[in-house]
């Protein structure tokens, strides 16, 4: 698949702290890059109400992105807490 990122998500990407999250973030975005189908990454789900958002869920966050034919887009990274407020 071919990666693009959003400014947003880069944003989110500083203010995380801990360095095992952004490790965790990392090899999702290259996996993601490896493989030809989104559901092919770990954590990945559709969001019902729109159909080309999904989210990956990596422990206490979640990644939103946008499939669009053969391209992902990495919008954000927000708290679990917080993400279906926030995104998309």
């Amino acid at each position: 698949m071919i990666v693009k990122y959003r400014k947003a998500f880069f944003n989110d990407l500083s203010n995380i702290g801990q360095i095992k999250y952004i490790e965790n973030i990392e090899f999702v975005t290259e996996f993601a890059a490896k493989t030809d189908k989104p559901e092919n990454i770990p954590g990945f789900k559709w969001l019902r109400q729109y159909p080309s958002e999904a989210r990956i869920e990596i422990a206490p966050f979640r990644i939103g992105v946008e499939i669009s034919g053969n391209s992902i887009i990495f919008k954000r990274i927000i708290h679990r807490s917080t993400f279906y407020r926030n995104f998309p």
